[in-house]
């Protein structure tokens, strides 16, 4: 569950030695990953939200699970058919 924002409205409070990055495929995407446990943190991306990527107007995907008192019962979920409706 990821919840997205410009760049200027996030913040990296954990030490830069505490986190690892990867980017896989066409290397658009930076993904940060804790360095000890793995755990997906955020990622820093291109907007998608045409279709293509829209770098200069960047993302950061935040992991929502990972925030402060984060009650996943109280987000609204849309289930998306991505096998049949695409």
């Amino acid at each position: 569950l990821w919840a997205y924002y410009v760049p200027s409205q996030f913040k990296l409070t954990s030490p830069m030695k505490n986190v690892s990055f990867y980017r896989w495929g066409s290397k658009t995407v930076k993904h940060g990953f804790c360095a000890t446990c793995g755990c997906g943190t955020f990622t820093e991306t291109p907007d998608w939200s045409t279709g293509e990527p829209d770098f200069d107007n960047p993302k950061i995907s935040v992991n929502s699970r990972l925030f402060d008192d984060f009650d996943l019962d109280k987000v609204e979920v849309v289930v998306i058919d991505g096998k049949n409706l695409w």
